[in-house]
């Protein structure tokens, strides 16, 4: 019987499939317009937004300034009223284990809600607008008419501060009265104002949507947070610091905002508490990818 050597037979074969030509791929069919990959879904950042968003790009905001503790839905006192978010601040170092900083987030999508429910709101924030203006006019004069008002312990001119309560323009101190009673008719008893008589965060924050108020409109310290448009948030003007919060005011602040997280805790960690006292347990929800929008 003749032996067969497929490893010899393969070397014999080479040289021929080498030297035949090899056949003409045909050119694929351009694929229909209507086969064509289509390219990822983007999510347009025109939409309009929903309560939930803006309630989002308030917390958002507040988490951008790097907290220790932070939640959603604070109670300022025991029960009422309640923010849209708050933080607290620990010691970066040392052995004092309390805050030292806190701060709230007050969301309001109505423009009625920041100011206080006074006859004629409309039309005082009208004038207080115009004021406003003649107002920025007027010290613009004054620095040219009085540069004798400058503070001279400025490095740069560009910083400089004016003493422009001892102007001699009268008229200049008549518009600023008049403002002063604009803005205690609007704040008076608001909302605003009872959650910065609460003594418990160091830093308040309106949030409101963009075009909302007039920033000039709020009262100091508040900063105003503008929502929008898209998933954006900026800081038209920034808070101050209150001088009326004490060590106790920011722990029950700290407390509330403990209490305020928990349900967000147990719920991704997949637990439920019954009224009966048992506990039941569900799957953990999956951590969802970051949408640009």
């Amino acid at each position: 019987m003749e032996e067969w050597d497929l490893f010899t037979y393969a070397q014999q074969q080479q040289p021929a499939a080498e030297s035949a030509p090899m056949p003409e791929s045909p050119e694929p069919e351009a694929a229909p317009a209507a086969e064509a990959a289509s390219p990822e879904p983007v999510v347009s950042a025109d939409l309009p937004l929903r309560p939930r968003d803006y309630q989002q790009l308030a917390f958002g905001f507040l988490c951008s300034l790097a907290p220790d503790g932070v939640a959603e839905h604070v109670a300022i006192r025991a029960s009422k009223p309640v923010v849209a978010a708050a933080g607290f601040w620990r010691p970066e170092s040392g052995r004092r284990m309390d805050a030292v900083r806190s701060a709230a987030v007050v969301m309001y999508l109505d423009k009625a809600l920041c100011f206080a429910d006074c006859a004629g709101q409309e039309e005082l924030l009208e004038e207080l607008s115009t004021l406003n203006d003649r107002r920025e006019e007027m010290e613009a004069a004054i620095r040219v008419s009085e540069p004798e008002l400058a503070a001279s312990d400025d490095l740069f001119n560009e910083f400089r501060t004016w003493n422009y309560d001892e102007s001699h323009n009268r008229e200049y101190h008549r518009v600023r009265r008049r403002i002063d009673r604009i803005m205690r008719d609007l704040n008076a008893g608001s909302r605003l104002e009872r959650i910065r008589r609460a003594g418990v965060a160091d830093l308040c924050y309106l949030a409101v949507p963009a075009g909302l108020v007039d920033p000039a409109a709020i009262p100091a310290p508040w900063g105003v947070v503008e929502l929008g448009p898209g998933r954006t948030f900026t800081v038209t003007r920034p808070a101050a610091i209150q001088d009326n919060v004490t060590p106790e005011g920011r722990c029950r602040l700290a407390l509330n905002i403990a209490q305020a997280a928990s349900g967000a805790v147990k719920f991704a960690s997949g637990v439920e508490e019954l009224r009966s006292g048992g506990i039941v347990y569900h799957a953990p929800p999956r951590r969802r990818r970051s949408v640009l929008r």
